[in-house]
């Protein structure tokens, strides 16, 4: 068997989120969604939602579309030009009355994560995905 570091880094890149669902009252559940499948989900022990509220919510908003199938056909045609110009769509925050929905597009699978709706940005979504992409490092100042 082959040893893989980039399949280890995608893998460990989604137990961290897994263990922001354990220790983050504002973060309900994680899963992810390969070939249109969910596949490994954890909700938190706060959460008063349980994996058919996942399913249902999977159906009803079609989270197991992929980032090429929501792109406007006009837009398809003209894929590569766009792909060159704008680079892969990473993730995207999807905003509802009860609920904040964080996907994050990989090459092999969709993450998805259910955070409450009434929570600041910089504290749920921002944290996420710097814990997610590693993004420890402060920027440095443009002035």
């Amino acid at each position: 068997m082959r040893h893989n570091p980039d399949k280890d880094s995608k893998s460990e890149k989604y137990d961290k989120i897994k263990h922001l669902v354990e220790v983050d009252d504002d973060i309900l559940a994680v899963f992810s969604i390969e070939s249109s499948l969910m596949k490994e989900w954890h909700i938190a022990h706060n959460a008063n939602i349980n994996e058919n509220y996942i399913k249902s919510l999977i159906h009803i908003l079609e989270l197991d579309q992929t980032s090429n199938s929501q792109r406007p056909q006009t837009y398809e045609m003209r894929q590569e030009e766009y792909m060159n110009l704008l680079g892969k769509l990473k993730w995207v925050v999807i905003e509802y009355d009860k609920l904040r929905i964080l996907k994050i597009f990989e090459d092999d699978k969709t993450i998805i994560v259910l955070i409450k709706s009434n929570t600041q940005l910089e504290h749920t979504v921002d944290n996420i995905l710097g814990y997610y992409y590693d993004l420890d490092e402060i920027p440095r100042s443009l002035f």
